[in-house]
């Protein structure tokens, strides 16, 4: 039995990066997406990077297949689906964010405070300019009692461990 060749799948034109209004679109539209995720999840830079990659060569194809009008048109998407995606993600990587009564590794600018805590708060809030943001309070064990030490901690800054507090082992 012999096939006959409609067409090609060969692309009629040389391959090209994202234009600048390419590139624009899907930093808006990706931002937009990202503000629909709950602040409560705080998922790591690395992972929005890495969801963000994934979002511009989707949008970027989308864009030039003439598939993006419903984007275009402010139409949100469910949240569970942004939510979802980002926890794909987050669990591709192993980027879980931070728990209260977790211990992690601080990393962050304050360099002489290096080192392991535990999660003592989880602050979630709207900046400013409207954005969801996560901070979260750090603390070490002091004469038997938690204490916090640092405030105001990104989860940048921070490696989650499999470790979470028990007063029991003190």
């Amino acid at each position: 039995m012999s096939m006959t060749r409609i067409g090609s799948i060969e692309p009629n034109y040389p391959s090209a990066p994202p234009s600048e209004g390419e590139e624009e679109q899907s930093e808006a539209a990706f931002a937009s997406a990202l503000a629909q995720v709950s602040p409560r999840f705080g998922f790591p830079g690395t992972v929005r990077d890495l969801a963000y990659e994934l979002f511009r060569v989707g949008w970027t194809s989308g864009v030039r297949t003439g598939h993006t009008w419903s984007a275009m048109l402010s139409v949100p998407l469910p949240d569970e689906m942004i939510h979802s995606a980002m926890q794909g993600v987050a669990d591709a990587v192993g980027g879980q964010p931070p728990r209260l009564g977790q211990k992690v590794q601080y990393e962050g600018s304050l360099v002489g405070r290096h080192g392991y805590y535990w999660i003592t708060r989880v602050e979630a809030h709207l900046s400013l300019s409207g954005r969801p943001t996560v901070h979260y309070r750090l603390g070490e064990v002091r004469d038997g009692l938690l204490r916090t030490v640092l405030h105001n901690v990104h989860a940048e800054s921070l490696t989650p461990l499999p470790e979470d507090f028990d007063r029991d082992i003190l």
